[in-house]
């Protein structure tokens, strides 16, 4: 089960990822995985049982970070190379900081 902190830092670091997406994606690109970001953040903010939360952002963890077309094939690009380089870096983190809170949830429901 997952504790409050672990929901809030999901939906913080979903916020983010949107963010990101929208600004340097664009919405007309990536207007599917922004959707997806968005449901992650109402299924959290949602009245359903904890559990039934934690089936949804299990199972539709695939779906957001598949290799194509998913948060694991997006990249920033920007002409200034440090900033995108610190971007990028900001988007892996909070990534990261997703796959850290599921992960044992996701092998476990495989």
């Amino acid at each position: 089960m997952l504790s409050r902190k672990e929901m809030l830092q999901l939906r913080a670091s979903y916020i983010e990822i949107g963010k990101l997406v929208q600004k340097y994606g664009g919405y007309k690109y990536y207007s599917v995985l922004l959707k997806a970001l968005m449901r992650q953040v109402e299924c959290i903010d949602s009245d359903e049982d904890d559990n039934d939360k934690l089936q949804y952002l299990v199972g539709s963890y695939d779906g957001l970070f598949v290799y194509k077309g998913g948060l694991s094939d997006f990249v920033i690009e920007d002409e200034n190379g440090k900033m995108c380089k610190q971007l990028n870096e900001r988007l892996r983190k909070e990534s990261k900081k997703i796959w850290e809170i599921l992960k044992d949830y996701y092998y476990h429901n495989k």
